[in-house]
C-alpha cells in the first residue's frame, strides 16, 4: 500500500467515525476521544490530520455534501415519468432509499448544520419543481412546502428504521403508499 493511499484510508476512517459520532451525539457532546476510539486511531492522529474538532466537523459536512450531490442523480431519471401518481410513488421510494443510505449525514444536517440549506429538502424541491414545471403546472401548490412535506415524512420513517425501531407509522410500505395517495390528492385538488 502506498503512503498516499494509507493516508487517505486513515482520513476516510476518521471521517466515517466522526460522522457516526456527530450524528449520534451532536457536535457539542461528541468528543475527539470518542471519535478517535470509534476510528481506532489515537487522538493525536486525529489532530494531526484535522487540527481541531471544528475542522473535522467541517470536513465531514463537505464530504457529505459531495457524496449526496454525486448520488442524487438517480432522482433526475424520474422526470420522464408523465403520470403524476407513478412519479410520486417512484420519487418517494427512491428518496427514501437515498435518505436511509445517507441517514447519518442527513440527520447531522438537521440537528447541527442550521446555517445551510438542507440537502434533502433542496434536492427534493429541485426535482419536484422541475417535474411540475415540465409536466403538471398547478399554481395553487407551493412546491417548497410540498417538498418539505415529503422530506419530513421520509426522514421520520427513516429515524425509526435507522435506530432499528418498529415504525411508528405502522407498515412501512403502506405508509409510503398512503403518502403518495395524499400527495396525489393534493396535486389533483381532490378531497
Amino acid at each position: 500500500m502506498t503512503e498516499t493511499r494509507k493516508k487517505a484510508d486513515t482520513e476516510d476512517k476518521i471521517l466515517d467515525a466522526a460522522l457516526k459520532v456527530f450524528a449520534r451525539k451532536g457536535f457539542d457532546a461528541a468528543t475527539t476521544r470518542v471519535i478517535a476510539d470509534e476510528s481506532e486511531f489515537t487522538e493525536m492522529t486525529l489532530f494531526r490530520k484535522f487540527g481541531t474538532k471544528k475542522n473535522l466537523f467541517r470536513e465531514v459536512m463537505i464530504r457529505g455534501n459531495q457524496k449526496v450531490e454525486e448520488e442524487s442523480g438517480e432522482l433526475s431519471k424520474l422526470t420522464d415519468i408523465k403520470d403524476v401518481q407513478s412519479f410520486l410513488k417512484s420519487f418517494v421510494k427512491i428518496l427514501d432509499e437515498f435518505v436511509l443510505k445517507n441517514f447519518e449525514y442527513f440527520h447531522l444536517t438537521i440537528i447541527e448544520d442550521s446555517s445551510t440549506d438542507k440537502p434533502m429538502v433542496r434536492i427534493t424541491t429541485d426535482y419536484i419543481t422541475q417535474y411540475f414545471q415540465e409536466y403538471f403546472s398547478n399554481e395553487k401548490i407551493d412546491h417548497k412546502a410540498f417538498a418539505y412535506s415529503i422530506a419530513t415524512f421520509v426522514y421520520s420513517l427513516n429515524i425509526d428504521r435507522y435506530y432499528g425501531r418498529t415504525a411508528s407509522f405502522g407498515n412501512y410500505d403502506e405508509s409510503l403508499d398512503k403518502l403518495v395517495d395524499i400527495l396525489n390528492c393534493i396535486i389533483q385538488n381532490k378531497k
